[in-house]
């Protein structure tokens, strides 16, 4: 039986203007804009224009408040909303003509033209207030203070489809209950009995089959990891109901679902909490009250609880959130709602599907390659990212990049951009939030190709290294900022130039071969050096020669030349020994002997 409790009156504000109406309905959802209609009938269609209609299309754009009260208990229910959209109507049998007022909760403000915004290492709640800042809207945010997140973008999506998107990313509520846009689960709710022989007239408790048996990998750079984890398996959800469904669920799908982590990897135990949001909204999913109701007191977000009578003997459904709700006030002035809740606890509540944003390469600047970790990542400014606002430490690709038992780090190709280089950025998986560089590009003030007939390659570094190769002449040429260089002509061909010094270390032996053996220089680490050609060896300082001939003639030639001994000095031949010039000395400062079979001395 009704009671007069169930009675509401509806009043209707535009532009603090009363607003008398034929029919109204309101819907309210989690991940959703609220939005309304309002009919008004003005009896036929020359009635309706005549209602000025420059005046009633200037309802758009204006603010919109909507009251529920119960005539008895004075309980509220309030809402505030713009008007969007105004239709005048009428029929050609002229009998009927009327205004649609139609528009959305104040939230609609973040429905703008699509952008690209980025936030670094910061909460979700410092993200939403970060966002809202922008907008004259009321707001609460009570999001986990757990995940800090790394990198996060608002890629070619209004305001609200983002925070939409962090929502379900991140298993956080997200809201309009009609006065305060709601991010995160807030702190205290209220909670409703409703009495289903009073306030209900029509409940449905609807089952479903989830599955829930879902695992979690993300790769974590740093470590060189694939973590992967699964969903909470001891989920609370205080509905002895749903703890059989729970049951079936893992009885029924035993498989392992293996899905990656959509969200940007964070340190610590993220991934873990992350697949146990997602695991428990699948939970609270498989279980919902559909319930038409007489009493305004219903509102999105707030808990119920659904008593039955007592001569049913029936258990408690348990305790359920509000996550949709239409207000429904008909042409009578007769005012009802329907509902959808589902178990409070778990405590997150199945996020709808709200779609992905998909990221696509394109161009930025690098900004900072000091990577604070020494993993030789970079971080690059986007067009659209403006002041100091720029990318995370993003990976570069290369060609070869990796490590072995040898090499531990950096073996591979090594090529870290520049500041003020110009990369192409890529994203994993087309995920926003999984920037990495793909490459770096030349533009008009720093690319000049490669020559005529693309026949110049090379490889350049900030101060002036050049490695460079010809595909003209064959040449290579190798040279530093000092003017050191070596060339090889393509001929056959090897020069090196030093305009300072030139320095040839080698731990064992060194040697320089010419002709296949015909000259060859060798020198070891034992202190030997050893000369060999095969005809001629020729030492020429200015006039001075030394010639040793492949036919054992050794020649010294020189204006004075000068043989000492520190104790002995022998000259023999086994044939002759001539000493011979204008005047020959011979003097001994002790004795001179001269021995000889045969001893000849011209005066």
């Amino acid at each position: 039986m009704m009671t007069d409790l169930n009675t509401v009156r509806t009043t209707v504000y535009i532009d603090r203007q009363e607003l008398s109406f034929e029919t109204l309905r309101l819907y309210q959802a989690f991940n959703e804009q609220n939005r309304f209609e309002i009919v008004k009938n003005f009896g036929s269609q020359q009635a309706a224009w005549l209602q000025d209609p420059e005046k009633l299309v200037g309802y758009v754009g204006q603010e919109v408040y909507i009251k529920f009260e119960h005539m008895a208990s004075g309980a509220k229910n309030q809402f505030f909303g713009i008007v969007t959209h105004v239709e005048i109507s009428g029929d050609s049998t002229d009998t009927a003509g009327g205004i649609r007022i139609i528009g959305s909760g104040q939230a609609i403000l973040l429905e703008g033209v699509p952008e690209k915004r980025s936030f670094t290492d910061m909460l979700p709640n410092e993200i939403v207030q970060s966002i809202l800042a922008d907008y004259r809207i009321p707001f609460k945010c009570n999001a986990s203070k757990e995940l800090k997140l790394p990198y996060a973008v608002q890629y070619d999506e209004t305001a609200f489809s983002f925070l939409n998107r962090l929502s379900k990313t991140y298993g956080e509520w997200f809201y309009d209950d009609g006065y305060e846009l709601i991010f995160g689960k807030p702190e205290q709710q209220e909670e409703l009995m409703l009495d289903c022989d009073a306030d209900v007239t029509d409940i449905k408790l609807r089952s479903s089959l989830r599955p829930r048996n879902t695992h979690k990998y993300a790769y974590e750079t740093k470590g060189n990891e694939w973590p992967d984890v699964a969903g909470n398996k001891s989920v609370k959800t205080g509905i002895g109901l749903l703890k059989n469904l729970v049951s079936v669920s893992d009885r029924l799908f035993n498989r392992k679902f293996r899905t990656e982590l959509e969200a940007s990897m964070s340190p610590g135990s993220s991934l873990s909490k992350l697949a146990e949001r997602e695991s428990t909204s699948y939970v609270s999913d498989m279980l919902c009250v559909e319930a038409s109701t007489r009493t305004c007191r219903v509102k999105i977000g707030h808990y119920v609880n659904f008593n039955f009578p007592g001569r049913m003997n029936l258990k408690s459904l348990g305790q359920y959130v509000v996550t949709e709700v239409e207000h429904i006030v008909n042409r009578n002035g007769h005012y009802e709602n329907r509902l959808v809740a589902h178990p409070s606890n778990p405590v997150y509540v199945p996020a709808k599907e709200t779609g992905s944003s998909r990221a696509y390469a394109e161009t930025g600047v690098v900004v900072d390659n000091a990577d604070p970790e020494g993993q030789g990542r970079v971080r690059v400014q986007f067009e659209w990212q403006q002041g100091k606002t720029r990318t995370n430490w993003l990976r570069v690709q290369t060609p070869d990049a990796g490590s072995s038992d040898k090499v531990s780090t950096n073996r591979g190709f090594v090529a870290i951009p520049e500041i003020g280089d110009q990369v192409m950025v890529g994203y994993e998986h087309g995920n926003p939030s999984r920037p990495f560089v793909m490459g770096s590009l030349f533009h008009g003030k720093s690319g000049t190709g490669g020559g005529a007939g693309n026949k110049i390659k090379s490889l350049s570094t900030r101060s002036g290294n050049c490695l460079e190769l010809n595909d003209e002449d064959g040449s290579v040429s190798l040279k530093d900022p000092g003017s050191a260089n070596l060339l090889f002509d393509g001929k056959g061909n090897a020069t090196t130039n030093a305009n300072v010094s030139h320095t040839i270390n080698a731990g064992s032996t060194n040697m320089i071969n010419v002709g296949d053996g015909a000259s060859v220089w060798q020198m070891d680490k034992e202190g030997n050096i050893s000369l060999t050609a095969n005809t001629e060896f020729k030492i020429r300082v200015g006039e001075s020669t030394v010639v040793i001939s492949k036919d054992g003639k050794i020649t010294v030639n020189g204006k004075d030349i000068k043989i000492g001994a520190a104790e002995k000095l022998s000259l023999s031949a086994t044939d002759a020994t001539d000493l011979g010039g204008k005047k020959v000395e011979i003097t001994g400062s002790s004795e001179v002997t001269v021995n000889g079979a045969e001893v000849k001395i011209n005066k």
